[in-house]
């Protein structure tokens, strides 16, 4: 069988590449995972998240990494050009161009039941806290935002999906792409099927970053930039009421600090206003992270934060140090994550169940994260940067680094290698194009929607049909 365009992988950079192409060119997606209706949870965020299911459900399957988040849709701030950095690396774009596409994901997403509340507009509330952050020497990056929530993004996803198969796309789920040839121009599954195509976008995401790599190097794609670094941290819980003068203005505030004693970069990411702290397992280790729902509510918000740290010569292999740091602090926690409150880290001692229970401010969301020492398992520099960062955004945010803030690890961001790749998202082999955050081109959904209606508009170009 013989498709003019095949994209491989339903996340948002897939879905959205079809959006662009469904009714103009016969288009197919290729999936691994399994449809949206039926990567299910479990329901109760307080207890854990995904423990039951196979790993690759939490990243894989339509809607992508993103299609069982909360729903976080970063747009960049016209009036603040710091914010131009945040959801890709987007430098060889025209900024209004960037502009004009983001704004239409937000459209298909308003189209498909994305809701009409848009945070960031409150410029007064933005410039008194842009002020408040710089004072104490952080950088505070300004988006609009939209959020969608974890119960209700799944209905958001299936809407696409079906208009895309409304619109003739055919979208094969548990269908696993284990090879391209390139010269044939043929896809082949793990079943040993083959189908062919005219043009193919890679749209892998985080799940198939590892695989894609390994390709890249096999059929000899170009590459921009080989990552040497990795993003690791915790997971900061505090009462909502701490942070939601910030939250009400901005759902999910990006802020960076460079830390004074190692002068290491450190940023928060996902926050998560009144919402739970959940885990997600990877098989031989879990990671934690965050959610917030549209309608039910916690007392609590929590927020990633992470340093950035880039490794030189001889060593290579930054995504595998973070695994075995992570596969380290789950076994600490006897197979589940750690949760230490602040004051026991900064006194060198592990946490305990009386001292959880007896911490009056917070109760921890995640129910089966285990008390223990954080310090055990991270190195040094990452314990002083965490400290550091929070004693600075305690300025700015005051309680945050209260004796009462409970911390959660393992927490770690991998990064994908960087496929090098022309303004219309097309590689150096003819009719292949990368797309999205498992060729390190974006980060976060709307970046890789971005990227997915960018390269499909690119074909339809080269069709003559744009």
């Amino acid at each position: 069988m013989k498709f003019d365009v095949i994209i491989v992988g339903a996340g948002p950079g897939g879905m959205f590449a079809a959006y662009k192409l469904a009714g103009k060119l016969n288009t197919a997606i290729f999936e691994m995972g399994r449809d949206i209706s039926k990567r299910k949870c479990p329901s109760d965020l307080s207890e854990s998240y995904c423990t039951k299911c196979n790993p690759c459900n939490i990243t894989s399957g339509v809607g992508g990494a993103g299609g069982l988040s909360d729903g976080k849709l970063n747009y960049v701030h016209p009036e603040y050009p710091s914010s131009f950095s945040v959801g890709g690396d987007f430098d060889f774009l025209d900024p209004n161009y960037l502009i004009e596409k983001m704004n239409e994901v937000d459209e298909i997403f308003l189209k498909h039941g994305a809701p009409d509340e848009l945070y960031g507009d409150d410029l007064e509330k933005i410039e008194d806290f842009l002020k408040r952050a710089n004072a104490a020497g952080i950088e505070f990056v300004p988006l609009r935002q939209r959020h969608v929530g974890s119960d209700e993004l799944p209905k958001v996803v299936k809407s696409i999906e079906d208009k895309l198969k409304k619109e003739g796309v055919k979208i094969y789920t548990r269908k696993t792409v284990v090879d391209i040839d390139p010269e044939r121009k043929v896809v082949r599954t793990e079943k040993g099927e083959e189908f062919g195509y005219d043009y193919l976008i890679i749209a892998v995401g985080r799940s198939g970053a590892s695989w894609l790599e390994k390709w890249a190097r096999d059929y000899n794609l170009e590459v921009a930039e080989n990552s040497k670094a990795i993003d690791v941290g915790v997971r900061v819980e505090v009462p909502a009421s701490i942070m939601d003068d910030i939250t009400s203005a901005i759902y999910d505030p990006k802020l960076r600090v460079i830390t004074k004693r190692h002068d290491d970069y450190m940023r928060t990411f996902c926050t998560c206003p009144r919402g739970w702290v959940i885990r997600e397992d990877y098989g031989d280790f879990c990671l934690v992270n965050g959610h917030s729902k549209a309608k039910e509510k916690s007392s609590n918000t929590n927020f990633a934060l992470l340093g950035h740290y880039e490794f030189t010569e001889p060593f290579d292999e930054p995504n595998e140090w973070g695994r075995d740091l992570a596969r380290i602090t789950t076994k600490l926690g006897g197979g589940n994550p750690i949760v230490q409150r602040l004051k026991d880290l900064r006194l060198g001692r592990r946490s305990t169940e009386s001292r959880i229970k007896n911490n009056r401010l917070v109760q921890p969301t995640l129910k089966t994260a285990i008390p223990g020492d954080i310090s055990l398992a991270y190195p040094g520099r990452a314990i002083d940067d965490i400290l550091d960062a929070l004693e600075r955004l305690d300025k700015v945010i005051p309680g945050v680094a209260d004796d009462s803030t409970l911390l959660y690890a393992p927490e770690v961001k991998f990064y994908s290698l960087k496929l090098k790749v022309d303004e219309w998202m097309k590689t150096n082999i003819p009719y292949i194009y990368a797309i999205g955050d498992g060729a390190g081109v974006s980060r976060g959904i709307v970046g890789a929607a971005v990227t997915g209606l960018i390269a499909a508009e690119g074909i339809l170009r080269e069709r003559g049909m744009e």
